[in-house]
């Protein structure tokens, strides 16, 4: 082997023994988790501190709710859950109106045996459910075997974006023609993000935090066709000031969790662009069929 051929494969080397670093991280992570309970399954879901006021616990809850409405609603016989954690999306939606009779069978699943335990526990009584492990790198279902495909905050914990489009692949190649996916991702063009980049200098960079325009032209690419989307989290400040030291000072009354709050319900609904302005973004699409892909291509 030449010399250049060396030089050329080392990145890709590096790049490769980093994923799989942080993929070994990751699960680590999930398998660490033993805290019991209802609210410790929104606390796990979410990495909070066991000390998270209830205030902060209630509007989780509501966003939950929200998102599982999102991501199921209008759902039809076989319905995968890949990346589903404790089941938290899944069971809300089985619990709710969210998940139609039409939707006839839950497929949850996920990388971690921890957090799929956690899940099958809490489903005991749903028949519609059953859980698996596997990877949305390679996921272990046969070609056109699901109606709905559903990821919720899996893309953007994936090491790096070849991981993310080898995902989108398995999405595609699993759901049956027009099948629907729902995945979501973290806006890098979002206010806070961008005063993150420009004034902390903090990285920014994909697969965790792309832009709209973006991430429509990787799902476009994937062979969908984007249907809806719906943007949360709207705070001027990015994460939990309640978990600060600072947090007397300056949220005293939550404050930036209830504007957000506001603005998710009174005001984004009577301006559907801005819903792109938000932090998260969860994106509606369905399978195009393979002509029409390839036309595109």
């Amino acid at each position: 082997m030449s010399e250049s051929s060396k030089n050329d494969k080392a990145p890709e080397e590096g790049r490769a023994i980093k994923a799989r670093r942080l993929a070994k991280e990751e699960l680590e992570f999930w398998e660490r988790q033993k805290r019991c309970g209802v609210e410790s399954d929104l606390k796990i879901a979410r990495d909070l501190p066991d000390d998270t006021p209830d205030f902060i616990l209630a509007m989780l809850s509501d966003f939950e709710n929200e998102a599982a409405k999102f991501c199921f609603s209008g759902a039809e016989g076989r319905v995968l859950d890949a990346g589903c954690g404790n089941g938290n999306l899944t069971l809300r939606a089985l619990k709710s109106d969210s998940a139609e009779e039409r939707a006839t069978e839950f497929i949850g699943m996920d990388f971690s045996c921890n957090m799929l335990d956690r899940a099958a526990y809490r489903a005991a009584d749903l028949p519609r459910a059953a859980f698996l492990q596997g990877s949305v790198t390679s996921l272990p279902f046969q070609d056109r075997s699901f109606d709905r495909v559903v990821s919720s905050g899996v893309l953007t914990c994936l090491p790096d974006t070849e991981a993310a489009a080898l995902a989108l692949q398995e999405f595609y190649r699993v759901l049956k023609p027009g099948g629907v996916l729902v995945v979501d991702f973290f806006n890098c063009i979002s206010h806070y993000t961008l005063i993150r980049k420009h004034l902390f200098r903090e990285s920014i960079n994909s697969p965790e935090y792309v832009s709209p325009s973006e991430f429509r032209k990787t799902l476009e690419s994937a062979g969908f066709l984007v249907q809806t989307h719906q943007g949360f989290d709207f705070k001027p400040c990015q994460g939990y000031l309640f978990m600060s030291r600072w947090r007397p000072l300056v949220d005293t009354g939550f404050w930036q969790e209830k504007l957000s709050s506001y603005l998710e319900r009174r005001i984004i609904p009577w301006l559907p662009k801005a819903n792109l302005l938000g932090y998260r973004i969860y994106v509606k699409c369905i399978k195009k069929p393979p002509h029409e892909a390839e036309k595109e291509d």
